[in-house]
């Protein structure tokens, strides 16, 4: 294969790093990478999470902080190659002059899937070959992730959330690994593996663990049978979903009901409905505190608890009910020890509308009357919002909701994030044509790199930046640094307004109603040509 004319790739090192189960290992790039795996990995760079499995490879940037985690039940191998690429910076008569020139690769993060060939270059180069060799396997490798290599987004992930779906829609029905990997297109073993990876259980455990879940929501909002809610949720045999029910959680079936209208909860997330029907956690975990920066006030009393918090301090707290979302599936040894603790109700995470999710909140935690007076108050205040944006809703301007992460990835969110619902759909607010028809309309979350941010802006541009990293700080510098963010037309015209992620990240609840109020606090002020942060 012939090298790209003026471009030069020169390999600095090849190193390869053991893991043993759980094990984490984490570094800084100082030069671009390929990394691979010969086992399933976690990776975590500049906030996001990638999961590769096997013969899956990935490029890494320059100046990156790269954590890899083991999710592997057997030792697991990465393999790295570390380069740079020069181009041509000048041309005289007698020199030829180089220069470090990254602009044109793939995206930081972009993934080849399962190429072996790929695989097979990163494991064998070897900083011992000739630089002639080097740069020919470098160039092979280049030249696989620019044929192959696609952006790591929530498309690679459409299995496994396929999978979830469908369990979480049939879950009371005959559910068999094999009629599952059958109906998602996988050989039985292959599906047991690679599901198993991804969630931590296995699929007989996971379809065990759902059911006896909806069994709790009936347990809490029904006076059905114990008999009736077994069959409901696929247990023929009421006697064996008993025995099924107190193996996972410690209770009979009878006693979690008597857990009815708990008052001292412990909440992992879901806040925003707990203010919603007039509860206040005794406890939250720390990255729900960490952003519930518009609820310190009701929160202010709570105490704030993680992971590694001890069963005696959890247990000194009296807890009546710990709540914990969908996600936490995944963290199984988590779940087995909060229920030792007290009872636990998993929520789905996302995905409901705000007055659905108040409502359902209301009924499981006998709060049935506070839910309806806030549904009430959300339609009133709602109505007055839409109200205040009417000349605005006439001008025809667009309006978008954006995320950055690192330097250079741009998040565009669909109904169910970061407010995106109450902007689009409460206060009926114009999106732009492209992210209509790519993201709102298929309903799907979308990844750009920043360079394309133009093809998607809007008249007024909500553009949220992460605290955590130092990110949002860093904003006025990118600002000055980027023509891209320069030349867009909401930061000419003042319409660009800057949102920590610790106040938008989640949706839920109380927080809905300050999201909307934040969203028409700025369409109404007059535009002003500078940064504002808020």
């Amino acid at each position: 294969m012939a090298a790209y004319t003026h471009t030069i790739l020169r390999m600095k090192e090849s190193s390869e790093r053991s893991l043993s189960v759980k094990q984490t290992n984490s570094w800084q790039t100082s030069s671009l990478m390929f990394l691979t795996t010969d086992g399933a990995v976690r990776i975590e760079m500049e906030g996001i999470q990638y999961e590769l499995n096997a013969k899956d490879s990935v490029l890494i940037r320059s100046g990156i902080d790269v954590m890899v985690q083991s999710l592997s039940t057997e030792q697991v191998v990465i393999y790295t190659v570390t380069f740079d690429q020069f181009t041509l910076a000048h041309d005289a008569q007698n020199e030829l002059v180089y220069k470090v020139n990254h602009d044109d690769l793939p995206d930081n993060g972009e993934v080849v899937k399962g190429s072996a060939v790929l695989f097979s270059y990163i494991k064998q180069i070897q900083t011992g070959q000739s630089v002639q060799e080097q740069t020919k396997w470098l160039e092979e490798m280049m030249h696989i992730f620019r044929k192959q290599s696609k952006p790591y987004n929530e498309k690679v992930h459409y299995s496994i959330d396929m999978i979830l779906q469908y369990m979480a829609e049939h879950y009371n029905q005959k559910l068999t690994r094999k009629d599952l990997a059958h109906k998602m297109g996988f050989h039985e073993s292959y599906f047991s593996t690679f599901f198993k990876q991804s969630m931590g259980l296995s699929v007989t455990e996971y379809i065990a663990q759902i059911r006896i879940d909806e069994a709790k929501k009936r347990l809490l909002q029904t006076d059905d049978q114990i008999q009736i809610i077994a069959r409901q949720v696929g247990y023929a045999d009421s006697l064996y979903f008993s025995r099924k029910f107190r193996q996972k959680t410690g209770r009979t079936p009878s006693q979690f009901r008597m857990n009815r209208s708990p008052q001292r909860i412990a909440a992992f997330q879901f806040v925003g409905s707990l203010a919603a029907v007039g509860i206040q956690p005794v406890c939250i975990d720390q990255d729900t505190y960490l952003h519930s920066d518009m609820l310190k006030e009701q929160l202010a009393s709570s105490l704030v608890i993680d992971e590694h918090t001890p069963d005696d301090v959890f247990k000194s707290l009296q807890l009546d009910l710990i709540i914990i979302p969908n996600y936490f599936y995944s963290k199984h040894a988590l779940i087995k020890r909060l229920e030792r603790i007290a009872p636990v109700l998993v929520l789905p995470y996302a995905g409901g509308h705000v007055v659905q999710e108040v409502l359902s909140t209301g009924r499981l935690l006998g709060r049935e009357k506070e839910a309806d007076d806030w549904v009430k108050r959300f339609e009133h205040l709602s109505q007055k919002a839409r109200n205040d944006l009417s000349s605005f809703r006439e001008k025809g301007e667009t309006v978008a909701i954006y995320e950055m992460r690192g330097h250079d990835k741009v998040y565009m969110w669909s109904y169910d994030a970061r407010g995106a619902f109450y902007l689009y759909e409460t206060l009926d607010l114009k999106p732009p044509k492209t992210i209509l028809e790519e993201v709102l309309l298929p309903n799907q979350h979308t990844v750009i790199p920043l360079e394309r941010l133009r093809e998607y802006e809007a008249d007024h541009m909500f553009f949220i930046v992460g605290v955590e990293h130092g990110w949002y700080d860093q904003m006025d510098q990118r600002m000055e640094e980027s023509d891209v963010l320069r030349q867009l037309s909401a930061v000419k015209n003042g319409t660009f307004y800057p949102l920590k992620l610790e106040e938008f990240r989640f949706d839920e609840g109380e927080r809905a109603l300050h999201l909307i109020d934040r969203f028409v606090s700025r369409l109404t002020q007059a535009a002003n040509p500078t940064i504002v942060h808020m």
